[in-house]
């Protein structure tokens, strides 16, 4: 019955077996992308450079991979980095670049060769922050730097690389080295709640990181400090408190 309100269509579905077809592919696709992303995130891609930025936030196993890495390759100079410890644990330190720096002097690494560049307190998302203090460190020291290591635990790899590339906006090389993490295994991560919750977490994280961080010009208050407040600050401003 035709009315004024409603109109016929034809409404055009799969046969049974395409259907069945597609959703074959599907599972197939979605299998083969959940066996592989945990390999994906944890990435190793080295650029050979001189220097070694070691994440100070890892557990005493991969720092001690670290370490193994700085000693058996041509590294100059080996830097640690993060932010300041908020819990009791390690509280005695007050970043974890230098926690892991004390770390690494009782291992027995000569002092000459080891630098701590903390992180400050910051609205800035805290990896992308840690690695432009490391790229300022070099620009106070005079480096002119080509390419840069940087070690960090598991499937925090690809999402480290990509900041450190945003910091360092594609003037030098960025390597990276992951870690295997102790509490699970990468290659079934979702067996344990362990490695669900940190594949998941740096699956949300380096999709948000691509797509919606903007983390202000080159340089600017707003690359130090995350928000702009509209105030126009003196030249070298930015810098101050860094080490607080």
């Amino acid at each position: 019955m035709k009315t004024v309100f409603f109109k016929q269509y034809s409404l055009y579905l799969p046969r049974w077996w395409f259907a069945l077809t597609i959703a074959a592919v599907l599972s197939f696709t979605i299998v083969i992308v959940v066996r592989n992303i945990g390999s994906y995130l944890s990435v190793t891609e080295p650029a050979n450079s001189t220097y070694l930025v070691v994440e100070g936030w890892q557990d005493e196993y991969s720092l001690k991979k670290a370490l193994e890495l700085f000693q058996s390759n041509n590294y100059k100079i080996l830097l640690t980095t993060g932010g300041a410890i908020k819990g009791i644990t390690k509280s005695r330190y007050k970043s974890y670049a230098d926690y892991a720096a004390a770390f690494f002097l009782s291992q027995g690494i000569d002092e000459d060769k080891l630098v701590a560049v903390p992180t400050p307190d910051s609205a800035q998302n805290r990896t992308f922050l840690s690695a432009v203090m490391v790229r300022k460190w070099f620009e106070k020291e005079g480096v002119s730097l080509l390419s840069v290591d940087v070690f960090t635990e598991g499937v925090h790899a690809r999402r480290t690389k990509f900041l450190y590339e945003l910091a360092f906006k594609n003037s030098t090389k960025i390597g990276i080295y992951s870690s295997i993490p102790q509490s699970y295994n990468i290659s079934s991560w979702w067996t344990s709640s362990e490695g669900a919750k940190s594949v998941i977490t740096e699956i949300v994280g380096l999709t948000w990181v691509s797509c919606c961080f903007f983390p202000g010009d080159y340089g600017s208050h707003q690359e130090m400090w995350g928000i702009y407040d509209g105030i126009e600050y003196p030249s070298g401003t930015s810098d101050l408190n860094q080490n607080e």
